[in-house]
Parts: C-alpha cells; sequence; structure tokens
C-alpha cells in the first residue's frame, strides 16, 4: 500500500493511526493508495482499492476469470452443480 501526503505533514504515528482507522473497515490487502489531506482542522483521508479479479477453480485447477473463458467452458460453469453440505 502506498500512503500519498496531499496537503501538510503528518508524524509516523498520525500516519499509523489513520491507517488502522481505515484497515478496521477495509482489508490493507485490498488498498492500493491512500492519500491524507492534512489541513489545519484535521485530515481527510480516501483510499483507492485494488482490481481484484474473480478466479474460478474447475477441476482442480484455476482458469482465470469467467469472462474469459470459451463458450463450452462457460457452459460447464453454468450446467455444473454444487457440491450439497451437510450440517
Amino acid at each position: 500500500m502506498q500512503i500519498v501526503m496531499l496537503n501538510g505533514t503528518l508524524t509516523e504515528e498520525e500516519q499509523d493511526y489513520c491507517v488502522r482507522h481505515v484497515t478496521e473497515k477495509v482489508p490493507i490487502g485490498l488498498i492500493e493508495k491512500m492519500y491524507l489531506d492534512a489541513d489545519g482542522e484535521g485530515v481527510t483521508v480516501s483510499y483507492e482499492l485494488r482490481n481484484v479479479r474473480e478466479l474460478r477453480k474447475m477441476g482442480g485447477a484455476v482458469i482465470g476469470c469467467p469472462e474469459d473463458w470459451n463458450t463450452a467452458k462457460q457452459a460447464e460453469q453454468r450446467d455444473a452443480l454444487p457440491n450439497p453440505i451437510d450440517l
């Protein structure tokens, strides 16, 4: 994760506090960049999320995003029955 200061300066402890505050709601692994805008009154925090692609597993192998599959593989996924889960 990259931290970008837009205006002003923050100590290391203040930056850590902002990161902890955001990561209470959003997992740190999903954040690409965090923008800290420090004005005289406080700090405005914004962030960009990583582009997460949906990967699928079929036949024991990870085969990528369903949008990238050929029509036969898409039909196989559409017709597949989920394994029952006994509770």
